[in-house]
């Protein structure tokens, strides 16, 4: 997999020099998926939180290209705390031959060439990846 960003500490993406922090800063909007292309794209918009700077991008979009593998896992009956569900609580990337293990996190910066991509929420709920790329693209 490649990919043109880095993960720092489980919360962030360092990007064209820039730290993201999508766990405080910006909320997930939702994603698409596009079978024709095999691509998979998730969206954030930035947070309206008070601590959130002026100068943060207004979106981040994930473009995660020929997809070989995707788990989404949502199972939210009680949807007490729905920002839960927009907030990333980790991202890591992870071993594809350990698929089934979603709740455990490695901290390396760059994938291996084996590994899928995991996105966790607040909630609980997970979307792992395999792919060929991931682009981050800012506004």
């Amino acid at each position: 997999m490649t990919v043109n960003f880095e993960i720092i500490d489980f919360y962030a993406l360092f990007y064209d020099g820039e730290q993201l922090d999508i766990h405080n800063n910006f909320d997930f909007i939702g994603y698409e998926y596009k079978f024709s292309g095999r691509e998979l794209i998730l969206k954030w918009i930035k947070s309206d939180s008070d601590w959130v700077s002026d100068y943060e991008f207004s979106k981040l979009t994930l473009i995660h290209s020929n997809v070989s593998f995707l788990n989404i896992s949502y199972d939210n009956n009680e949807y007490e705390f729905p920002g839960d569900d927009t907030c990333l609580s980790e991202v890591t990337f992870f071993p594809s031959a350990l698929r089934i293990t979603n709740n455990e996190f490695i901290d390396q910066r760059k994938p291996n060439e084996n590994d899928d991509i995991i996105y966790s929420f607040q909630s609980g709920h997970f979307i792992r990846v395999c792919c060929e790329s991931v682009y981050l693209k800012t506004n």
